[in-house]
């Protein structure tokens, strides 16, 4: 009796019931969606650090969000090659701009091909390298997204690049990639990069030469490239701060519909409650069919929402260079905090249905 007289108030209210609901789909959405964001990016970042051969990476200052500047002289390189272990380096820079497809920044690298190419592993698929000053070499993702082909020219520094070659597989952060010498003129920071790559001589012996690295030329940072997907699964602590806002806003959403929905349905059916307790329906059997119609609607909204969060990054993985990436994880996180905000969103509606006097209720 109590699931169907919930599904005959849900029913006879149609419009209501799909504008509660929307109300949770909207806000699953929103929490899925920059969930899928913030670990689809710190994802697709650690996969494209380590898809490289070399071991190790030299940091003149270590961040995982310090790549806008070139901080790091150039002679490091000589040096690093002087150290028992150390086979070759690889210089490279990293400028941080505001992304002109998709959202937030993007991430143009200046590489010297020849030392990049053998520890990094990337290959031409067509084309050639960046030869002339304002040549670029991109990887078939951004091909994609740009809709860009060979010859086409991109706007950096305010200055025409041409498109001169498409490189794979997917390597280092930045799918940009220009000379490094033109990067240095451009930020008027000449014989200077960003960070090094560094191949060990023996990729078992990369402990140890981290640790030489350190011993003699102290005051930098060197990360195993293999410990690079921890360190991203720690996260951001801005995205992570992030991600906990939009959590908080997406339940006060959820918390806030089901309120005004069940307050203003109570204020609507008190007659319906007063034959209700008239006939014997017991303080308690109010408030769990209340609860109940509320759980309902949490559940369709829950649904409605996972099936917007899906349509949102399909169509965001198809347009541009975003790639969400939902875990099943934020799949059951949505879950319970759509039902336990429906649940709470109901709770003092249900509490006020309990508490109504049936005689004055039939009496008005």
């Amino acid at each position: 009796m109590l699931l169907h007289l919930v599904w005959s108030n849900l029913v006879h209210r149609p419009l209501r019931t799909v504008l509660s609901a929307f109300g949770v789909a909207l806000a699953v959405a929103l929490m899925l969606v920059n969930a899928g964001l913030v670990t689809g990016s710190q994802r697709e970042r650690a996969h494209r650090e380590t898809n490289v051969r070399a071991e190790l990476m030299f940091w003149r200052e270590f961040s995982l969000t310090s790549t806008s500047a070139l901080v790091m002289p150039i002679q490091y390189a000589d040096r690093l090659r002087r150290i028992a272990g150390v086979a070759d380096v690889a210089p490279v820079g990293q400028y941080l701009k505001p992304s002109e497809y998709g959202i937030g920044l993007e991430i143009i690298e200046g590489i010297e091909w020849a030392s990049y190419a053998r520890l990094t592993g990337v290959r031409l698929q067509a084309g050639t390298p960046p030869v002339d000053e304002y040549d670029a070499i991109v990887d078939p993702e951004f091909i994609r997204t740009r809709r860009a082909k060979l010859g086409d020219t991109v706007m950096v520094f305010e200055r025409p690049f041409r498109i001169v070659g498409i490189y794979a597989p997917e390597a280092g952060t930045g799918r940009f990639k220009m000379r490094l010498d033109t990067m240095q003129q451009l930020l008027a920071a000449p014989e200077r990069c960003t960070f090094m790559y560094v191949k060990c001589a023996d990729p078992a012996d990369q402990e140890a030469v981290a640790a030489r690295i350190v011993e003699e030329l102290p005051d930098n940072t060197v990360v195993l490239v293999r410990d690079l997907p921890a360190a991203y699964e720690q996260g951001i602590p801005a995205l992570n701060t992030f991600l906990k806002l939009v959590i908080g806003l997406a339940i006060a959403v959820g918390v806030t519909f089901v309120f005004l929905t069940m307050y203003t349905t109570i204020a609507e059916r008190k007659r319906d409650i007063g034959i209700l307790k008239s006939l014997g329906a017991s303080p308690w059997w109010i408030i769990r069919a209340i609860e109940a119609e509320a759980l309902l609607v949490g559940l369709l909204g829950l649904g409605l929402g996972i099936g917007a969060a899906y349509a949102a990054v399909v169509g965001m993985t198809a347009w541009t260079a975003l790639r969400p990436a939902i875990e099943f994880r934020w799949l059951v996180f949505a879950a319970c905090i759509s039902l336990v905000s429906t649940a709470l969103g109901a709770l003092y509606p249900a509490w006020r249905a309990a508490r109504l006097d049936p005689v004055e209720t039939l009496a008005e």
